[in-house]
């Protein structure tokens, strides 16, 4: 009987806390910053490299259909994920320009240029990362009222999951 009455009680909790998770891509949200993109140099690539299975996902056909000896493996995306979005923030964010036409051992080259895919003008992230992608001081992003923001004038890993997480729409 115990199971049945928690079980109501554990579901209002969850039901609870859902907006909160539904509020996290808010840019608004305390705790996290602004950063403005735009003048970042940032295009989404022609194509990425990525896993066979992510690439078999992302181009809805077989694993085995991927799977060449001749090492030069390639497919279209028709649709997007979160592990593909991963692979284009970092070759959108990759000073050596890293992403396109990666011939490697394992990896897929997926040609993403049909996906609509449009560059978020912002993203939000923890204080520590704007800081450190803007070129401020953290005490210098505390201080300010109301929303605050800040211009990114450089890249880095935890920037391209934020783009990565926009570009796949969550």
């Amino acid at each position: 009987m115990r199971k049945l009455i928690l079980a109501p009680v554990f579901a209002a909790a969850i039901a609870l806390g859902a907006p909160s998770f539904a509020m996290a891509a808010s840019n608004d949200q305390s705790g996290l910053v602004n950063v403005n993109l735009q003048d970042l140099a940032l295009a989404i690539p022609v194509s990425v490299a990525v896993p066979i299975g992510v690439a078999a996902n992302v181009c809805d056909v077989s694993v085995l259909s991927l799977q060449d000896p001749t090492g030069t493996t390639e497919c279209t995306a028709t649709n997007n994920s979160l592990a593909l979005s991963r692979a284009i923030g970092l070759a959108m964010t990759d000073p050596n320009g890293g992403g396109s036409s990666n011939h490697q051992s394992g990896l897929v080259n997926v040609n993403v240029q049909d996906l609509e895919l449009a560059v978020p003008v912002s993203v939000a992230v923890p204080i520590g990362i704007a800081a450190n992608v803007c070129d401020v001081s953290v005490l210098s992003l505390q201080q300010q009222t109301g929303p605050t923001t800040c211009d990114a004038t450089n890249t880095s890993t935890a920037l391209s999951e934020a783009i990565a997480s926009a570009l796949a729409g969550q």
